[in-house]
């Protein structure tokens, strides 16, 4: 049966799963995959339709999990010879020496699920902050005791309660007098990526304090942001939520790459062993083949690898 992955992209996304879509844009035969074939890799490792298979899919389902873990799509080519093509445009290559030697080139693009941005207040800011919220397509929720005097968009989740949520989030408190100490607990116990204060200098010290009273960590504390935004000499609610959705994507940009093209081999990560005969790492706890020889256990990519060993293994261990 012909894997539909569109509509499991779907269901991932409606379930708010992260995963990352792999599609093959180019090969060089001899290869299985073909272009345009697309796969599936979700945040567990695991892979859902084909792309190819032994070195390729190992290696596609690492970097599907960089991608998802940076938010940064990616393009690689795994072949076992250098391009000698001065005009490139993928970012990575990676050599390989599995016995196909074929050649593919990949785009893979992580599907994240929106990221919360939780506020905390009633204010005129609080206002602005939702407005450009959605703008930047965050799932904007606010949270007051009273929200009847505030406009909000209807597409803003409204909770009449300082409470905590959860699932990945950024978080403002800008109750400003109303409510701070509540709001600061609720929004450390969402565990929020961020967390940013409206609040002078002077005023935060003396609630620090009162959360250091209450047994919150010293390290929950010292993530606190204060004063939130960035310094632009902000002065009405509309500036200051400008200083402060600045500061939240500048935050949310500190993992970027390089633009240049980056050529390098499968790194040994801790704990993988290296296939003696391609030289990929294999995990052994996920490793589907492997062989004893000699009280030695051997890890290997693929099927085909294995085989190779287990015919001439003296050929291939290094003494």
């Amino acid at each position: 049966m012909k894997f539909n992955w569109i509509r499991r992209a779907a269901e991932l996304e409606k379930a708010g799963t992260p995963f990352a879509i792999a599609t093959v844009i180019d090969t060089i035969a001899p290869t299985s995959a073909k272009p345009m074939a697309k796969a599936i890799i979700t945040s567990d490792g695991k892979m859902e339709g084909w792309i190819g298979g032994g070195c390729s899919q190992n290696t596609v389902i690492e970097e599907g999990l960089k991608c998802i873990r940076d938010g940064m799509a990616s393009i690689i080519r795994l072949s076992p010879e250098k391009s000698n093509n001065g005009n490139v445009t993928y970012k990575k290559a990676i050599f390989l020496t599995c016995e196909s030697g074929g050649t593919l080139e990949f785009h893979i693009e992580p599907v994240l699920p929106m990221t919360k941005l939780v506020i905390y207040g009633n204010t005129p800011t609080v206002s602005a902050l939702a407005k450009m919220g959605l703008f930047l397509e965050f799932d904007v929720i606010v949270l007051s005791p009273d929200l009847s005097d505030i406009d909000l968009d209807q597409k803003v989740t409204k909770i009449t309660e300082f409470s905590s949520v959860e699932g990945p989030c950024m978080a403002v408190v800008a109750t400003q007098g109303n409510g701070d100490l509540r709001a600061l607990n609720a929004a450390i116990a969402s565990k929020p990526e961020f967390l940013s204060l409206i609040a002078s200098k002077k005023k935060t010290k003396s609630l620090l304090e009162r959360l250091e009273r209450r047994n919150i960590q010293p390290e929950q504390i010292e993530r606190i942001k204060f004063p939130a935004g960035l310094d632009i000499g902000a002065v009405t609610p509309e500036e200051i939520a400008v200083s402060i959705m600045a500061e939240l994507v500048q935050n949310r940009r500190e993992i970027t790459r390089k633009d240049e093209i980056i050529i390098e081999t499968v790194n040994h990560d801790s704990g993988k062993e290296k296939d003696p005969i391609c030289g990929m790492f294999v995990d052994p706890a996920t490793a589907d083949c492997f062989l004893v020889y000699e009280d030695v256990t051997y890890y290997f990519c693929c099927g085909g690898c294995k085989d190779r060993f287990k015919a001439e293994p003296n050929s291939y261990i290094q003494i």
